[in-house]
Parts: structure tokens; C-alpha cells; sequence
């Protein structure tokens, strides 16, 4: 609620979806929910990697994909389809600047 600046109080809304013990390309991620169709990740970082971009991407592809999957959604539809808006969010508590 506080890095959104909203107000959310029912746990109900909120659905994790974090990889649990599952590296993804290598990567791990602390936290992935989905509530009033965001889709966040967090992830906290200790060392500088200008790459965390693009892994946040490939996160968000697999769980993209496993949305899709879940909810079966004809993406090969000629109607559009709604999909969450991915925020990804690093915490970064590192000494090394960019």
C-alpha cells in the first residue's frame, strides 16, 4: 500500500503468485502478487546488476504464461484480452553506484 499509494485491506483481493523454490532462468524472486489487475514484482537486491530490467521481464514472461495457462485465455483470439500491468519494483541496499 505504501509504494502504490493505495489502500487495500482485503486479503481476499490479493493473489501471490511468486515462483516458490523455483529458479527462473537463474533467478529467484522474493515476492510476485496480483491484486486490481497489477501485477507486481519485488525483488531485493544486494549487489549492482544493470540487468535486472531484463530479468524482470523474463519473470514476468513465465508468469504471464502461467496466467494465460490457469485462466485459459484464447490468445490467439481476434478479440483483445485484458491482461494485469506489470510494476516491477528492485530494492537495492548496496553500496556500488551505477
Amino acid at each position: 500500500n505504501a509504494i502504490n499509494g493505495t489502500d487495500y485491506d482485503n486479503p481476499e483481493e490479493l493473489e501471490v503468485n511468486t515462483l516458490e523454490n523455483v529458479l527462473y532462468l537463474s533467478m529467484k524472486n522474493d515476492l510476485s502478487f496480483l491484486i486490481d489487475a497489477e501485477l507486481n514484482l519485488y525483488e531485493h537486491q544486494s549487489t549492482y546488476n544493470p540487468n535486472m530490467p531484463m530479468r524482470g521481464v523474463l519473470y514476468f514472461a513465465g508468469v504471464y504464461t502461467r496466467h494465460i495457462s490457469s485462466r485459459e485465455i484464447n490468445i490467439y483470439s481476434s478479440s483483445p484480452k485484458e491482461f494485469p500491468f506489470p510494476q516491477h519494483i528492485v530494492f537495492y541496499n548496496g553500496t556500488q553506484e551505477e
